[in-house]
Protein backbone atom coordinates (compact mmCIF):
# COMPACT_ATOMS: atom_id res chain seq x y z
CA UNK A 1 0.00 0.00 0.00
CA UNK A 2 1.35 3.36 -1.30
CA UNK A 3 -1.19 5.24 -1.03
CA UNK A 4 -3.97 5.46 1.47
CA UNK A 5 -7.79 6.82 1.35
CA UNK A 6 -7.90 9.14 4.43
CA UNK A 7 -10.25 11.72 2.88
CA UNK A 8 -12.74 9.61 0.87
CA UNK A 9 -14.14 6.19 1.55
CA UNK A 10 -13.15 3.23 2.37
CA UNK A 11 -11.05 5.42 4.72
CA UNK A 12 -7.73 3.30 5.56
CA UNK A 13 -8.02 1.03 2.15
CA UNK A 14 -5.91 1.26 -0.53
CA UNK A 15 -6.46 3.89 -2.98
CA UNK A 16 -7.57 3.00 -6.14
CA UNK A 17 -5.57 3.88 -9.56
CA UNK A 18 -8.33 6.32 -10.21
CA UNK A 19 -8.22 8.59 -6.76
CA UNK A 20 -4.48 8.40 -6.95
CA UNK A 21 -3.90 9.98 -10.59
CA UNK A 22 -6.87 12.51 -9.10
CA UNK A 23 -5.02 13.78 -6.22
CA UNK A 24 -1.89 13.81 -8.21
CA UNK A 25 -3.41 15.84 -10.73
CA UNK A 26 -4.84 18.40 -7.82
CA UNK A 27 -1.49 18.87 -6.95
CA UNK A 28 0.18 19.14 -9.90
CA UNK A 29 -2.28 21.75 -11.34
CA UNK A 30 -1.44 23.62 -7.41
CA UNK A 31 2.20 22.65 -8.03
CA UNK A 32 2.32 23.95 -11.97
CA UNK A 33 4.36 20.71 -13.27
CA UNK A 34 3.33 17.42 -14.70
CA UNK A 35 3.18 14.70 -11.99
CA UNK A 36 1.55 10.63 -12.11
CA UNK A 37 1.71 8.08 -9.85
CA UNK A 38 3.84 6.56 -12.45
CA UNK A 39 7.10 8.65 -11.94
CA UNK A 40 7.50 7.38 -8.27
CA UNK A 41 7.97 4.05 -9.81
CA UNK A 42 11.20 5.35 -12.28
CA UNK A 43 12.06 7.41 -9.10
CA UNK A 44 12.17 4.44 -6.84
CA UNK A 45 13.85 2.49 -9.40
CA UNK A 46 16.38 4.76 -10.61
CA UNK A 47 17.12 5.43 -6.40
CA UNK A 48 17.46 1.60 -5.73
CA UNK A 49 19.98 0.89 -8.99
CA UNK A 50 22.22 3.81 -7.68
CA UNK A 51 22.31 2.93 -4.29
CA UNK A 52 23.74 -0.29 -4.68
CA UNK A 53 20.33 -2.62 -4.99
CA UNK A 54 21.10 -5.82 -7.45
CA UNK A 55 18.97 -5.31 -10.89
CA UNK A 56 17.29 -8.37 -10.58
CA UNK A 57 16.04 -7.44 -6.87
CA UNK A 58 15.03 -3.92 -8.23
CA UNK A 59 13.32 -6.41 -11.07
CA UNK A 60 11.51 -8.24 -8.51
CA UNK A 61 10.34 -5.57 -6.42
CA UNK A 62 9.12 -3.77 -9.70
CA UNK A 63 7.39 -7.06 -10.24
CA UNK A 64 8.62 -7.59 -13.81
CA UNK A 65 9.73 -11.19 -14.81
CA UNK A 66 12.31 -10.08 -17.60
CA UNK A 67 15.39 -7.55 -16.87
CA UNK A 68 14.81 -5.82 -20.11
CA UNK A 69 12.01 -4.78 -18.51
CA UNK A 70 14.01 -2.52 -16.14
CA UNK A 71 15.60 -0.16 -19.07
CA UNK A 72 12.89 2.08 -18.93
CA UNK A 73 13.45 3.06 -15.44
CA UNK A 74 17.24 3.69 -15.50
CA UNK A 75 17.87 6.82 -16.02
CA UNK A 76 21.29 8.47 -16.21
CA UNK A 77 22.12 11.84 -14.87
CA UNK A 78 24.07 14.32 -16.38
CA UNK A 79 26.60 14.04 -14.19
CA UNK A 80 26.88 10.15 -14.68
CA UNK A 81 27.11 11.10 -18.22
CA UNK A 82 29.72 13.65 -18.03
CA UNK A 83 31.76 11.55 -15.76
CA UNK A 84 31.66 8.70 -18.32
CA UNK A 85 32.74 11.29 -21.12
CA UNK A 86 35.74 12.33 -19.13
CA UNK A 87 37.00 8.92 -17.92
CA UNK A 88 37.85 8.14 -21.41
CA UNK A 89 39.75 11.23 -22.23
CA UNK A 90 42.79 9.84 -20.58
CA UNK A 91 42.67 6.55 -22.67
CA UNK A 92 42.35 8.59 -25.95
CA UNK A 93 45.80 10.78 -24.62
CA UNK A 94 47.15 7.41 -24.63
CA UNK A 95 46.63 6.37 -27.74
CA UNK A 96 48.02 9.38 -29.97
Amino acid sequence: MVFVNLFRAPLGRPMTYPNAKDMFDRLARRAGFVARPHMLRHSAATSWIRSGVQPDVAQHLLGYASPSSMQPYLHATDREKRDAVESTAPRRRETR
